[in-house]
């Protein structure tokens, strides 16, 4: 996936549901979102029913968008925290 394909999947993310608080991108997990305070999965085409490690990873460093810093820290600590706009859509907070 590239960075079109990432804000296309986070756009969905964020209009399919009203009321969306946090998007989840977990593996193992579809995409989901919470939604009036319940976990709900995200409807994609083609239908991604769980995603594999390898594609959480690359959503992920599409996510740090080449900044070195938050790279080390997700190597080594496993999280990194930063932010992230989407364009004339939202900014948001990523752990």
């Amino acid at each position: 996936m590239r960075k079109p394909q990432i804000d296309y999947l986070l756009e969905r993310m964020l209009t399919t549901y009203p009321n969306v608080s946090d998007l989840n991108v977990s593996v193992d997990r579809p995409l989901q979102v919470e939604t009036s305070g319940q976990l709900t999965a995200v409807p994609t085409n083609p239908v991604i029913p769980k995603l594999t490690p390898f594609q959480t990873e690359i959503f992920a460093i599409n996510l740090i968008s080449g900044d070195r810093r938050l790279a080390k820290s997700l190597l080594e600590q496993g999280s990194c925290d930063s932010s992230y706009y989407l364009p004339g859509k939202a900014r948001f907070r990523v752990n």
